[in-house]
């Protein structure tokens, strides 16, 4: 019997790991956004752990992702999501605010969110592609 419960508890814990690696429904779905150089993409992120990139031609790009953590610092909630063995983030500066979001790939190795250093690569709203300054 004890073994059982042991088995049991083990069996939710991996359940549990399983199901948080999959995109958070904060960022799931469809973003309008725009690149630093003014370049207008959609971006799709699906609850089947893909990130699709599609421009105004058409031209699809899709990439595997896996959600790593999540926290809130300050206000700003935040995703880590591995792409290619590199991590990026979704970031919301505004934690009430769950319709703008920003794309920031890291450039340095740290792996505390406080500690992050990167590179904004997209501004995403929901509604209508961001403006730019």
């Amino acid at each position: 019997m004890k073994n059982l419960s042991k088995m049991t508890v083990l069996g939710v814990f991996v359940l549990f790991l399983l199901v948080s690696c999959k995109p958070s429904n904060k960022y799931a779905g469809d973003w309008y956004a725009v690149g630093a150089d003014g370049k207008q993409v959609e971006i799709n992120f699906s609850k089947e752990k893909v990130m699709t990139f599609r421009d105004a031609d058409g031209y699809e790009e899709e990439y595997e992702i896996n959600q790593t953590a999540t926290g809130i610092q300050n206000s700003t909630r935040y995703f880590r999501v591995e792409v290619e063995g590199a991590s990026h983030y979704v970031v919301f500066e505004n934690n009430k605010d769950e319709d703008n979001a920003q794309l920031v790939r890291q450039t340095n190795q740290a792996s505390d969110f406080e500690d992050v250093v990167g590179d904004i690569i997209y501004m995403m709203n929901r509604d209508d592609f961001p403006e730019v300054e």
